[in-house]
């Protein structure tokens, strides 16, 4: 939090772009809302056996799960050690919350807090896993529900590659039509003499209003355009290379091109809807 914060900052306090100051500022506080929630979870979450039921329950109610012990086919106690559950897993080994892959057992949803065992549960639908201080207090009240403890193999199924395989290449296409619609727009625009002499290129603040000529903003565009394309190329190579850390979820690399692309969207709407208003 603190390194992203840093960066954000140093980015706001060297740039002369309003562009790039909006953007930045929108990012920085979706990564602070974000932020706020994922400590107010990992804060409040935690786990209980009670009238046939175990929940996964936090602040939050809508994240809560509930797992009828009766659907729970196994499960087992494991040191802690997450080489292969995403971004968390590859920095400490020892704590994850979230989705990820676990070898041997494919997707998982983690909720993990404890450095030390960690207990994994499946059902027909899904795995899991819990890190309960009372961890043998936990293991014995499976016990006692009939739940029978071993290490059952399910490994990642073929169809989970193949749909996130999908998914980052439609997450690919889809940034690369924004980027599209980012440059053809102001460039159609420009060449059907549809645009003022002079293009305002911040509508946020009316005191902060800065013109330039309508060819000097079309070309500022299409610089951007061309730099978000970069980074969703960037994003892309990062996203394979990371998929040796994550096999099921390494298409989420692709978010960060997508979300600063369509935040570019958003102000070009902003620069040209007042035009023909």
């Amino acid at each position: 939090m603190v390194a992203v914060i840093i960066v954000i900052s140093l980015i706001l306090g060297l740039s002369e772009n309003i562009l790039t100051k909006s953007l930045m500022m929108l990012l920085l506080i979706m990564f602070l809302i974000y932020s706020t929630y994922s400590m107010i979870f990992l804060k409040t979450f935690y786990y209980k056996i009670e009238e046939g039921m175990l929940s996964i329950e936090s602040f939050f109610r809508f994240t809560n799960k509930y797992i009828k012990l009766e659907n729970i086919e196994f499960f087992t106690e494991r040191i802690t050690l997450l080489n292969h559950s995403g971004i968390a897993g590859m920095l400490s080994k020892r704590f994850s919350i979230g989705k990820g892959y676990i070898k041997g057992l494919g997707k998982v949803d983690m909720y993990i807090t404890s450095s030390k065992k960690t207990i994994f549960f499946g059902t027909k639908n899904g795995n899991y896993a819990v890190s309960p201080a009372d961890m043998s207090g936990f293991s014995a009240l499976l016990k006692k529900n009939g739940i029978k403890e071993e290490f059952v193999t399910r490994d990642v199924l073929e169809k989970d590659i193949q749909e996130s395989e999908d998914r980052l290449k439609h997450f690919f296409l889809l940034n690369a039509v924004i980027v599209l619609i980012l440059i053809e727009v102001p460039i159609a625009l420009h060449y059907l003499d549809q645009l003022p002499e002079y293009v305002s290129i911040s509508q946020l603040d009316t005191s902060m209003l800065s013109y330039v000529p309508a060819k000097v903003y079309v070309d500022s565009t299409i610089s951007y355009g061309i730099m978000a394309f970069l980074l969703a190329v960037v994003a892309y190579i990062l996203s394979r290379v990371y998929s040796k850390i994550d096999k099921i979820y390494y298409y989420r690399v692709m978010l960060i091109p997508l979300v600063i692309t369509f935040l570019m969207l958003l102000n070009l709407a902003n620069t040209l809807i007042p035009i023909f208003l």
